[in-house]
C-alpha cells in the first residue's frame, strides 16, 4: 500500500494530509512517498540524507533510513515500527552537507490486530470474541453472568 503525502519544511501545512493507517504487525507493506516542499516549491534532496524518526504509541522513538527517488522520500515501515496499537507522530529528518532539517509531522494510525491467544491447555476454550461456530460462518456471543 503506497501513501502520497506532501510535507513542507515550514510546517505550516499539516493539515492536509490524511492520516496514514495501517495495521498492527504488519512488514514491509506499507510505504510512504512524501514530496518535500519549501515555501510551495518543491524542496531539492539531492545530496541528501533522509531518516524518518517517528514516537510510536507506546512513545519509544522509532528511528529508519528512507531512501530518495525522483525528488521523492520513500519509505517503508517495518513490524518494528508498527508493533503496538494506537497513534503515532512522525517526520522526516533531511541531512546534507550544510544542514540538518526537518519536515511537518504527519499522523500514522495503528489500527489493532485480531491475534489469537496461545493456550497452554488445547481444550481451553479462545476468548469470547474469538470463538467461532461450528459452521464458520457466525460469531459466537456468550452473555456475562
Amino acid at each position: 500500500m503506497i501513501n502520497r503525502i506532501i510535507l513542507d519544511l515550514s510546517k505550516k501545512n499539516n493539515s492536509l494530509n490524511e492520516i496514514i493507517r495501517l495495521r498492527q504487525g504488519e512488514n514491509n507493506s506499507t510505504e510512504i512517498q512524501a514530496t518535500v516542499t519549501a515555501n510551495n516549491q518543491a524542496y531539492d534532496l539531492n545530496e541528501s540524507t533522509v531518516e524518518l524518526h517517528m514516537k510510536k504509541p507506546n512513545y519509544e522513538v522509532y528511528v529508519t533510513k528512507a531512501t530518495i527517488n525522483n525528488s521523492e522520500i520513500i519509505c517503508k515501515l517495518t513490524s518494528d515500527a508498527v508493533k503496538f496499537a494506537g497513534k503515532a507522530t512522525a517526520y522526516f529528518q533531511i541531512t546534507n552537507k550544510d544542514s540538518l532539517i526537518t519536515t511537518e509531522n504527519f499522523k500514522i494510525d495503528i489500527l489493532p490486530a485480531l491475534n489469537p491467544v496461545k493456550k497452554k491447555d488445547p481444550n481451553e476454550p479462545q476468548p469470547i470474541d474469538l470463538q467461532v461456530m461450528n459452521n464458520n460462518y457466525e460469531r459466537k456471543a456468550e452473555w456475562v453472568k
